[in-house]
């Protein structure tokens, strides 16, 4: 049996578009959990951008079920939902599993039916891998983001390695 490494995503990609979900259906991924900040939105922000509405419609088309899962509040978590036409489970708590366990349990999937896809190792990764779910760690899209989590990013650096690139391109709908 092979361990598993907790600080290791199961798949890099420099855009979200560029996930092939027809080939992670045919693995048996039925759902998608997609962090808010600084994957599919800047930073406090619910204006989803082109890039993260095209990953939606892309899983969508595959026949996935997506959904916000966030450690942003309801307010915000719930009008970045609306903008994306998609559900959500908000004030996460990531890596903790309390929110994965009810995300599992609401959507009707095993753990290993759901990818996670964010844009930080020690939340999105480390919370999915803990739960057996698949993970897919993308660049942020800007450099503004919470204190704590410039933090982290350091860690990210430091203990895993991280070669931290923020995309390059701007924003559309970043309203900076």
């Amino acid at each position: 049996m092979q361990k598993r490494k907790f600080l290791k995503p199961d798949l890099y990609a420099d855009l979200l578009t560029d996930i092939d979900f027809d080939v992670w259906r045919e693995k048996g991924i039925r759902c998608v959990l997609v962090d808010l900040d600084n994957t599919i939105a800047p930073w406090r922000n619910t204006q989803i951008t082109d890039e993260g509405k095209a990953m939606i419609v892309k899983a969508r088309e595959a026949g996935m079920v997506v959904a916000l899962f966030t450690n942003a509040p309801e307010h915000r978590a719930r009008e970045a939902a609306w903008n994306a036409g998609v559900g959500y489970f908000h004030s996460a708590m990531k890596p903790f599993p309390g929110k994965y366990k009810k995300a599992i349990r609401e959507l009707g999937v095993s753990s290993s039916e759901i990818m996670c896809i964010g844009d930080q190792i020690f939340t999105d990764v480390l919370g999915g891998n803990l739960m057996g779910c698949v993970t897919v760690l993308v660049p942020p899209i800007s450099e503004r983001e919470f204190s704590g989590t410039k933090i982290l990013r350091f860690l990210e650096r430091f203990l895993a390695g991280r070669k931290l690139f923020f995309k390059k391109k701007p924003c559309p709908n970043s309203n900076k």
